[in-house]
C-alpha cells in the first residue's frame, strides 16, 4: 500500500479531485445562464461547451465504478467489478471515424476549413480538443510512475495545464458575457471550445 501511495500524482493545483473541471463547468454554464437571463442568444460554442459538460457529468461520470472496498482481516477480497464493455470503445471509435470521414467528404470539393458545414465544424472542434487533451495526458502520465523525477514533471505539467485552462476559460467567458474584444479576436468562441474539450479530455487519463 505504501508503494502505491508513493507513486500517486497529486491532483492539479493540490485541489480536491475534480475541482478544476468542476470550476470550468460552473464558469461555462454560469455564463450560459447569464446570457439567457439577459435575453441574449448564447454563442453556439458556449452551447456546445455546456453539452460537453452535461455529457461528462451525466454520462461518463455516471458509469464510473466505485472503488472496490478492501477485505477485512481473514476475509476474502470481494470480486472485482466487470470492466467497461468493449463495445462501448468500438462505438466510440466508429463515431470518431465517421465524423472524420464526413469531414473528408466535404473537403473533396472545397479543401479548406470553410468547406465544412458550420455544424460539423463545431463537432470537429469538440473531437479535436478532446483528442488533443487525451493525447497530451497520455504523454505526461505514461512514464510518470518510473521515478520521482518523472512524477514531479508530470505534476508540474498537470498544474500548468489546469492553471492555463482556468485562466483562459475565465477570460473568454467574461469577454463573451460583457461583449469585450479578446486577444483571440473573432476566434474567441473557437478558443473556448478547444480549452474546455482539451482539459476534459486530458483528465480522462489524469484522474
Amino acid at each position: 500500500m505504501a508503494a502505491a501511495s508513493s507513486t500517486s500524482i497529486p491532483e492539479p493545483l493540490r485541489l480536491p479531485r475534480g475541482s478544476v473541471r468542476g470550476i470550468i463547468a460552473l464558469i461555462v454554464t454560469g455564463t450560459y445562464a447569464y446570457l439567457l437571463i439577459q435575453g441574449r442568444q448564447a454563442p453556439s460554442v458556449l452551447v456546445n461547451s455546456v453539452v460537453v459538460v452535461i455529457a461528462f457529468y451525466f454520462g461518463s461520470r455516471a458509469v464510473l465504478r466505485p472503488p472496490t472496498p478492501g477485505a477485512a482481516p481473514g476475509q476474502a477480497m470481494p470480486a472485482a467489478l466487470p470492466p467497461t464493455p468493449r463495445r462501448t470503445k468500438v462505438v466510440r471509435g466508429l463515431l470518431f471515424l465517421g465524423f472524420v470521414g464526413l469531414a473528408a467528404w466535404f473537403l473533396r470539393s472545397n479543401p479548406t476549413w470553410d468547406g465544412i458545414p458550420a455544424d460539423l465544424q463545431a463537432i470537429l472542434e469538440v473531437l479535436g480538443g478532446y483528442t488533443a487533451g487525451l493525447t497530451v495526458s497520455w504523454i505526461v502520465h505514461r512514464r510518470a510512475h518510473e521515478s520521482t523525477t518523472r512524477k514531479r514533471l508530470a505534476t508540474i505539467a498537470r498544474d500548468i495545464i489546469a492553471a492555463g485552462a482556468l485562466v483562459v476559460s475565465v477570460y473568454i467567458c467574461i469577454a463573451l458575457a460583457t461583449r469585450q474584444v479578446t486577444v483571440f479576436a473573432s476566434h474567441a468562441e473557437d478558443a473556448l471550445s478547444l480549452v474546455v474539450t482539451f482539459y476534459f479530455g486530458s483528465r480522462v487519463i489524469g484522474h
